[in-house]
């Protein structure tokens, strides 16, 4: 499909991601001195030919010379004007994440794609099912956010008939996913660039823990969301197993050569360099020994967004289905952690990683949920298993700060 056509059928399920007003976008020429602009913020080799305009609050947004349209939040474009600014590795802003993610994606897009990282069936098999029990549904349009090079998409492919949209913030990641067939826009997760109520289903994998305040993709995933629509999340560190002793916080401090053998060089590309390997670990924000999400909290956070939950299940990369049960399969590198922090590497209590599957309900939870309404939600969230009832107080890690999603 030429690129104008694409486009043209991409731009009425956009929205301005600042004033949100659907229909209301259309595209225009863009002037030399734009164009020259954004071409030095976007670090393309082409200048941009078009732009999109909002016919409401009338902002301009670009569209690469390939035809993805960028449509960043205020946030996005400062970041993206100041990216050669150093990333601060301490104590890191909002900035700081979205610039660190920017450039380690930049970079690291192609080789997730040519080591099909996160690309196999059992991820597959996972994330469908956890879909599949949570709605009937097999129309819509499915939005991916931090799409990388497009897997989760073509995971869905002949789940969800409808639009599919890789959303990102990486270029070098939405051509991938534009040669594999599917639509893509830069964006924020943060701010999505949709209408209300105009999705079926929003999958992010492995995309919490890069963001500064993961609630609010939760809160623009409820409202850009149709009445019944899913939204999966997969990936995330599990705060328990991530309660690390002393000597697998040893084995942290060694983390390069140790990751390198436990791995057997794969994700290399993480370690390439002093510079990567700071924005890397700015990037992976809330992914690190005594952080992660607490099980009870994250449900906690899905509820006020207005969600209906119906599953938070922690797993291993073993795990195919959703299906309860108190053992998992380990990886090497995880059942060494586990162990040498004194926990049982076995029991799926301690995984490493969520999985959540939420759906959005024809009568919405506002901020305040009453006794009774949060009793219902909790009966509503029981699960079969101990492991996965929700705690009547938050989980505390021995270090670290908890990552409250509020």
């Amino acid at each position: 499909m030429h690129k104008s056509q694409r486009l043209q059928d991409l731009l009425p399920l956009l929205a301005c991601p600042e004033c949100q007003e659907p229909g209301g976008l259309s595209i225009e020429t863009v002037s030399a001195q734009q164009a020259e602009e954004w071409q030095t913020v976007l670090r393309e080799q082409a200048r941009p030919e078009q732009q999109i305009i909002c016919g409401s609050c009338h902002r301009a947004y670009p569209v690469t010379i390939d035809g993805i349209p960028v449509l960043w939040s205020h946030m996005l474009e400062q970041t993206f004007d100041h990216l050669e600014e150093d990333v601060n590795g301490v104590n890191p802003s909002e900035q700081d994440v979205k610039a660190a993610n920017i450039q380690v994606y930049d970079q690291i897009s192609d080789a997730y794609d040519s080591e099909g990282v996160h690309a196999d069936e059992v991820t597959r098999s996972r994330l469908v099912s956890a879909f599949v029990e949570a709605t009937n549904t097999r129309q819509g349009t499915h939005l991916d956010v931090g799409c990388g090079a497009g897997n989760v998409l073509q995971f869905f492919s002949d789940v969800l008939e409808g639009p599919k949209i890789g959303m990102d913030v990486s270029l070098t990641g939405l051509r991938a996913v534009r040669r594999k067939g599917f639509h893509a826009v830069l964006g924020d997760a943060e701010k999505l660039p949709f209408p209300n109520s105009s999705l079926g289903l929003v999958t992010a994998s492995s995309v919490l823990h890069h963001l500064f305040l993961p609630d609010r993709l939760m809160q623009q995933a409820h409202r850009t969301l149709s009445t019944g629509g899913v939204f999966l999340t997969d990936f995330d560190p599990n705060a328990r197993a991530a309660e690390w002793g002393w000597l697998a916080l040893q084995l942290y401090a060694l983390r390069r050569p140790v990751y390198h053998l436990l791995s057997l060089g794969r994700r290399r590309v993480f370690h390439g360099t002093e510079q990567v390997q700071v924005w890397n670990a700015v990037a992976e924000f809330h992914n690190k020994p005594g952080e992660g999400f607490d099980i009870g909290n994250l449900r906690s956070a899905l509820v006020r967004a207005g969600f209906e939950l119906h599953r938070v299940f922690p797993h291993n990369c073993h795990d195919s289905s959703v299906s309860s049960g108190s053992f998992v399969q380990p990886s090497p590198r995880h059942l060494l952690v586990q162990a040498l922090s004194g926990r049982n590497p076995f029991h799926r209590d301690n995984s490493d990683t969520l999985l959540t599957a939420s759906v959005k309900p024809v009568s919405v939870h506002n901020d305040e949920i009453s006794p009774s309404g949060r009793r219902q939600v909790q009966e509503l969230f029981a699960e079969s298993h101990s492991g996965l009832q929700e705690s009547s107080k938050p989980h505390q890690p021995q270090g670290g700060r908890i990552i409250r999603a509020a």
